[in-house]
């Protein structure tokens, strides 16, 4: 029996605790919104869980990780993501959210300029303008998928800061080449700027593609804060926990000292969860991966099929963001809802856009669920827009 397959989905436990997702809609409605998986966390995680609830010494944390967890990190970045990393390089927070947010407070003051691309998950805005820096887009063609790396160059001003890269991205689902990536860093090096990587999805590649993490570039190491979480591999979003890699020891004195005392440490339990995520639960991501990778390809090729449907095939990530033809984001995620019964997400849309203007005209579906789920949501998307 796999641990993916349609008789695995509890939909008892997503209407308890899946609050924002399958516990927020009537019965008869198919979420495909929050990017966090449906099925239940491996044996593993949950066995780690309720051994630290028998022990029942729930205590603080250390400052900035505890040890065994720090150093499950550092293995997993070492063996896994193609550069070498060591206990102290690491600092945990609670979720990636928080680690953008402390990132851009260590590194930003007031007026700075940060360049980022267009459309991308509205955390990376959201995180600059809390501590006060500008946004300076640079568009990433929907056409291509490609990033305008000489335009990149047109951006920076005296007032540049720092880059940000979300590799793989959310929502293009792109795997960024090295030659992208060493065209990103070289600017970097060349005007001084720190760099902030998103690498949350830097576990779910397809078609024997490999990630390459923005750190192991070379030039990169000593100004890139590299930042990593568990809520995409490993299904654990509500434990909130994620951590930052810093190779340089004065970025990450200046990461320790912007994180005030009330947010730290990160809870014992999470960092349980996580450490035995990356030491005993391997094989269930492994797994997890090939189910997307089947679950992918169906959904392109029938989004692909549907009328006035155009959709890129993603690389990585277990988002699909297609663009409906004579719609704004919101008139098609409103449409499909009252029309399907599908829940997705705008694009962009006021007033709140998740991905920024480059994603008018999209909406965003999450796959990382049953195929039996995703044949009855696709049924019912390709019945309603068969209408228009």
């Amino acid at each position: 029996m796999s641990l993916f397959s349609d008789d695995q989905i509890r939909f008892d436990l997503l209407r308890k605790y899946s609050i924002n997702q399958w516990g927020r809609y009537p019965k008869d409605v198919i979420p495909l919104t929050a990017a966090d998986p449906d099925f239940r966390a491996a044996e593993e995680i949950r066995r780690a869980i309720a051994n630290m609830a028998v022990d029942g010494v729930f205590s603080y944390g250390g400052d900035g990780g505890n040890p065994a967890f720090r150093d499950a990190c550092a293995r997993h970045v070492t063996n896994r993501k193609g550069f070498s990393c060591s206990p102290d390089e690491v600092f945990a927070t609670s979720g990636v959210a928080q680690a953008m947010m402390l990132t851009c407070k260590a590194l930003l003051k007031p007026g700075d300029e940060v360049i980022l691309f267009d459309p991308v998950d509205f955390l990376f805005g959201k995180s600059i303008d809390i501590a006060g820096g500008r946004q300076v887009l640079s568009k990433v063609s929907w056409e291509t998928l490609e990033f305008d790396l000489e335009g990149l160059k047109e951006l920076v001003t005296p007032k540049t800061k720092m880059i940000c890269i979300c590799n793989p991205h959310n929502p293009y689902g792109r795997v960024l080449r090295r030659d992208e990536l060493k065209a990103m860093v070289d600017l970097a090096v060349d005007h001084d700027l720190w760099i902030m990587s998103d690498e949350i999805w830097s576990d779910i590649v397809y078609d024997g593609r490999e990630h390459i993490a923005t750190a192991s570039i070379e030039g990169a190491s000593n100004r890139t804060l590299s930042l990593y979480g568990f809520s995409k591999t490993f299904a654990l979003a509500g434990l909130q926990l994620g951590f930052i890699v810093a190779q340089n020891p004065e970025l990450m004195a200046k990461v320790k000292g912007a994180a005030p005392g009330y947010f730290y440490p990160v809870n014992n339990v999470s960092q349980e969860a996580g450490r035995a995520s990356l030491d005993e639960a391997w094989h269930w991501a492994q797994g997890f991966v090939r189910h997307l990778q089947g679950v992918r390809d169906y959904v392109y090729e029938r989004l692909s099929d549907m009328p006035g449907v155009d959709v890129r095939k993603p690389e990585g990530t277990y988002v699909i963001f297609p663009k409906i033809d004579g719609m704004t984001s919101i008139q098609a995620t409103k449409y499909i809802m009252d029309e399907a019964q599908v829940a997705v997400v705008p694009g962009h849309g006021e007033p709140f856009s998740y991905f920024g203007l480059g994603g008018e005209g999209h909406i965003r579906i999450v796959y990382s669920t049953s195929m039996g789920i995703m044949e009855e949501a696709m049924d019912r998307v390709e019945a309603a827009l068969s209408k228009l």
